[in-house]
């Protein structure tokens, strides 16, 4: 009897640290539980705030605030934060910078010189000098980015997006937080790494009514570009990544969203960029500039790509027209490509490729690069708003850009033969 009592709790034993061993694995790196259940509840409401009027950048207004504890550190983000003057409270954006990048303060000024407050934080522990330049670490700095998400192995606490998507999320309730802000009509634009962020946190964060993603989009490992290229990782590494893919919290979102990249980004292929908006298109519209370089300048200024700037003000202004919105999408050989738009689309351009959608790394080179992008006009009709897709004998990949009278871009999906 004794033996089977025994051999019982032996068996029971080795059951609970089956049962422990999963549920550490399986919860502790949280891949089912969502994100918003396991993010701090602390990042939805007001961060402490410090002022540093030395660094201020004019009328924008330099500041640390407060963020999680770091391995039982307390931490802090450095941010550029300006409100234009207003009789009533203003719209405002959320801005996010790439890898590289810092607290631009030049890009709050792009927003707030057109009716908007604008918060923008550097999110690897850096502080910037007098002149809004430079990166410095502080004695309040949290963790820096460890490559792809290669410090995935470690606790989920320690994880560098964990700590970038929560100063995000603390950046947002610090704006709405301030009087002369409407927190009801407050969005997010993020440029490369900040596209990646921008377009995760539209899944977790519902206070947000609209958001922008520049080249970084969801389904990071299906990009041809250098986001795709995961090295000698392991596929079970490669799996685990794919916990901070921001598909994961963006496909069952609704914020109205614009997806914005160019046809040959060197990190962000068009493919992916055309299967975040696939998942996403009953509420989002796409814009796909040819030949569009990759860095922080070409995704804000206003004259390179005015469709992030119609989007919000759109959205959240309520001024009309809006962008058009293509309501038929093409398809395998000759299509119709139907729109809708308020104001006249005045010319349909076929942009294709003559092989199926590659990457090429030349040696010396440091990112692949996109195959050659060919083009040609294409017919419109106007009265049904209505385009006839007639495709070369050789194209093997395409998608059709339409441009209406004030240059604003609307495209469609990419389409691989």
């Amino acid at each position: 009897m004794n033996k089977i009592i025994s051999k019982y709790i032996h068996l029971k034993s080795i059951l609970g640290i089956i049962v422990f061993s999963f549920c550490t694995t399986f919860f502790g790196q949280n891949k089912e539980a969502p994100l918003t259940k396991l993010l701090d509840a602390t990042v939805f409401e007001t961060p402490k705030l410090y002022w540093k009027p030395e660094l201020d950048q004019g009328n924008i207004k330099a500041l640390f605030y407060e963020t999680l504890d770091y391995k039982g550190k307390p931490t802090r983000a450095f941010a550029y934060m300006g409100i234009p003057e207003s009789e009533t409270p203003v719209p405002a954006m959320v801005l996010v910078h790439g890898g590289g990048g810092r607290a631009f303060y030049e890009w709050v000024k792009i927003w707030n010189d057109r009716g908007y407050a604008a918060i923008a934080m550097s999110l690897e522990g850096h502080v910037h000098d007098d002149k809004g330049a430079g990166k410095f670490v502080h004695e309040f700095s949290g963790p820096q980015r460890v490559g792809r998400f290669d410090d995935i192995e470690l606790p989920l606490k320690e994880q560098w997006m964990y700590h970038a998507v929560s100063d995000i999320l603390l950046g947002h309730s610090l704006l709405a937080a301030q009087p002369e802000v409407d927190a009801s009509r407050i969005g997010i634009t993020g440029i490369s790494w900040g596209g990646i962020l921008s377009s995760l946190v539209s899944g977790v964060d519902n206070r947000l009514q609209c958001a922008i993603p520049v080249y970084g989009a969801g389904f990071l490992y299906e990009s041809k570009g250098h986001f795709g290229d995961e090295g000698d990782n392991s596929s079970e590494v490669i799996e685990k990544k794919k916990f901070w893919d921001p598909a994961r919290q963006f496909s069952k979102a609704k914020v109205p969203t614009l997806w914005v990249n160019g046809d040959s980004d060197a990190h962000f292929s068009l493919n992916i960029t055309s299967h975040s908006f696939d998942v996403t298109k009953d509420h989002a519209f796409m814009s796909i500039h040819h030949g569009m370089k990759h860095g922080h300048p070409p995704g804000w200024r206003p004259n390179e790509v005015p469709e992030i700037y119609a989007f919000a003000d759109y959205i959240l202004k309520g001024k009309s027209p809006g962008l058009g919105r293509i309501t038929k999408q093409p398809s395998e050989g000759k299509s119709v490509v139907k729109y809708a738009s308020e104001v006249p689309v005045l010319k349909a351009t076929l942009y294709y490729q003559k092989e199926p959608l590659t990457y090429t790394k030349l040696e010396g080179e440091k990112h692949p690069h996109s195959g050659t992008w060919f083009s040609k006009p294409l017919k419109l009709h106007a009265k049904d708003k209505s385009v006839v897709v007639e495709l070369p004998k050789d194209c093997k990949t395409y998608y059709v850009n339409l441009e209406d009278e004030r240059g604003f871009i609307i495209s469609t999906q990419l389409i691989e033969l």
